[in-house]
């Protein structure tokens, strides 16, 4: 999703009627989401069913992108991009320790 954000920003900004400074929120949130999501995933994947916290995952992901463009505010937009991220984050390291296991 931070692909898109990248080059829609300056529409964004007029939809938001916000500057760049405030956009970069979407960014930051948006890397802090993934990394916590990495790395809380380490934790989490020995403890609870790996594929059925990856489809959990996975289905918060697509929900958080699917809702993202009906919010009107910067901070609920901003709030949407950290849980997909974030989602993004356990996915992605869960399908790796998944992957690595099957070795």
């Amino acid at each position: 999703m931070t692909p898109l954000v990248g080059t829609t920003l300056v529409h964004m900004e007029r939809l938001f009627d916000s500057d760049t400074a405030t956009m970069s929120w979407t960014f930051t949130m948006s890397f802090v989401g993934y990394l916590f999501g990495a790395v809380a995933s380490g934790f989490v994947f020995d403890r609870i069913n790996r594929n059925l916290l990856l489809m959990i995952f996975s289905g918060i992901q697509a929900t958080a992108t699917a809702i993202a463009p009906f919010f009107t505010t910067l901070p609920f937009f901003i709030a949407t991009m950290a849980i997909q991220a974030t989602s993004q984050g356990v996915v992605d390291a869960g399908k790796n320790e998944i992957h690595d296991e099957s070795q």
